[in-house]
C-alpha cells in the first residue's frame, strides 16, 4: 500500500524530465534539425527603392481670423432696432443696428437754416459791394465804405462755408444712425439690445464680427529649417496641407503669406502664417489643426519603410537581410521622415532588402525567414 503514491511521484518526475529534453532539443536543433543551429526568425521585409519624395514640415497651427472687428456705435443716441441674428453671416455693408434718427434729422435742419440765412445775407453783401464799386467809380463814396464792404463779403463767405460744413457733418451724423458691417463674416453674440442708449465711449460695442473666409492658419518651424523654406519662397509660393484627423491631407489647401522676420528665442522656431480659402467654413478660430508645408522635391532619393529604423548606442539602424537569409545590423544616416518613409542618406544602397517587422527577434548574423515582402509604394507626398 505504501509503495504506490511513490511509483505515482516517480511518474510526474519522469514526464517533466522527458518534457524539459524535448523542449531542449528544440531551442538545439531549432527548425532547420541541425544541432547547434537557431531557429530562423520570421520577419517582414522591404526592398529599398529609389524614387521621387516631396519634403515637409509637419506641426500643430493654430486657427486665426484674417480680420475681426468689435463693431461700435459712432454717434450717442438710443437704438430703435437691430437687425441681425446671432451667428448670422453678413456682407460688407450690410444694416446691423438702426438709432433714433429724429435728434439728428433736427440737427440737419438747423444746419441747413442756418446755411440758408447766411448765404442770403452774402448775397445781399455782393449787391452792396458792387454798388459801392460803382458808387466810388463815381467819386460818391469813400473807399473805406467800400473796403468795409469787400471785408463783409469775406465774412459771410466764411460763415456759409461753415454752415456747409456743418450741414455735412450734420448729414455724417445722421447716416451714422445706420450702423453696416464693416467686412463680410460671420456675426458673434448680440452684446447689446433694441432700446438701449449707446454712447461712442461704450468699450463691449455691439457685436464682434469676424471673417472666415479666407482664413489663416499661424504655425512655428524650428529653425534649422529656415534655409529650406526661404529657399522654397524663391521659388514660388510654398504649399500648405490641413491634415484630417487619419493624417492624410484634407480638402484645405493653401499657401505661406508671412514668416516673421525673427526667431523665437525661448523656442528657437520662426513663426509662420498661411492663408486658406476655407470655402466649406471647416476650419475656425482658435482651432488647433496639423499643418504639412511643402519645401521641395528630391527626384531621386533612397527610400525605406520608417518602421525599419531602430535606434542605438550609435544611432539609427537598420537590419540588412543577405543572400543567405541571415540580417546584418547596419548603420544608416536618416536625412527626414515623410509620413511612412524615410529618406536615407547614406547606408544602403537601392534593391538591397530590409527588416520591417520583427526586429525585436534578431540579432547580427542569426538566420531569418521572410514571411512577406512590404509592396512599394508608387505615390508620395
Amino acid at each position: 500500500m505504501v509503495l504506490k503514491p511513490v511509483r505515482t511521484v516517480a511518474a510526474i518526475a519522469l514526464v517533466l524530465v522527458l518534457t524539459f529534453a524535448v523542449w531542449k532539443l528544440g531551442k538545439v536543433y531549432g527548425h532547420s534539425g541541425t544541432p547547434g543551429s537557431p531557429a530562423a526568425a520570421s520577419v517582414r521585409v522591404a526592398v529599398v527603392r529609389r524614387a521621387a519624395i516631396s519634403t515637409s514640415v509637419t506641426n500643430i497651427g493654430t486657427v486665426q481670423a484674417l480680420n475681426t472687428v468689435l463693431v461700435r456705435a459712432r454717434v450717442d443716441g438710443a437704438i430703435e432696432q437691430v437687425l441681425f441674428k446671432e451667428g448670422q453671416i453678413v456682407s460688407r455693408g450690410d444694416v446691423l443696428v438702426k438709432l433714433d434718427p429724429l435728434p439728428f434729422e433736427a440737427q440737419l435742419r438747423v444746419n441747413q437754416a442756418q446755411l440758408a440765412k447766411d448765404s442770403a445775407l452774402l448775397d445781399n453783401a455782393r449787391v452792396d459791394l458792387q454798388r459801392y464799386e460803382d458808387l466810388l467809380q463815381a467819386d460818391s463814396t469813400s473807399k473805406q465804405t467800400r473796403d468795409t464792404a469787400r471785408s463783409l463779403v469775406a465774412q459771410l463767405a466764411a460763415a456759409v462755408a461753415n454752415d456747409a460744413a456743418q450741414v455735412d457733418l450734420a448729414r455724417l451724423s445722421l447716416s451714422y444712425a445706420t450702423i453696416k458691417a464693416p467686412i463680410a463674416g460671420r456675426v458673434g453674440g448680440r452684446l447689446i439690445d433694441a432700446g438701449n442708449i449707446v454712447h461712442t465711449a461704450d468699450a463691449a460695442g455691439l457685436v464682434v464680427i469676424t471673417q472666415l473666409s479666407p482664413i489663416a492658419v499661424s504655425f512655428a518651424i524650428p529653425q534649422e529649417r529656415l534655409g529650406e523654406l526661404r529657399a522654397a519662397q524663391v521659388r514660388g509660393p510654398i504649399p500648405v496641407t490641413v491634415l484630417n484627423e487619419a493624417g492624410g491631407p484634407s480638402e484645405n489647401q493653401g499657401e505661406v503669406i508671412l514668416i516673421d522676420n525673427q526667431i523665437d528665442a525661448t523656442t528657437g522656431t520662426i513663426r509662420c502664417k498661411a492663408q486658406f480659402s476655407n470655402a466649406t467654413d471647416t476650419l475656425w478660430p482658435g482651432q488647433f489643426v496639423t499643418v504639412r508645408i511643402a519645401l521641395k522635391t528630391l527626384p531621386d532619393a533612397i527610400l525605406i519603410p520608417t518602421i525599419a529604423v531602430q535606434n542605438g548606442s550609435e544611432g539609427s539602424y537598420v537590419y540588412v537581410v543577405t543572400a543567405s537569409n541571415r540580417v546584418q545590423a547596419r548603420v544608416v544616416h536618416i536625412g527626414s521622415v515623410e509620413g511612412d518613409q524615410a529618406i536615407v542618406v547614406s547606408g544602403l544602397s537601392p534593391g538591397e532588402t530590409v527588416v520591417t517587422e520583427g526586429q525585436f527577434r534578431l540579432e547580427p548574423d542569426a538566420p531569418v525567414h521572410i514571411a512577406s515582402v512590404d509592396p512599394p509604394r508608387t505615390a508620395l507626398p
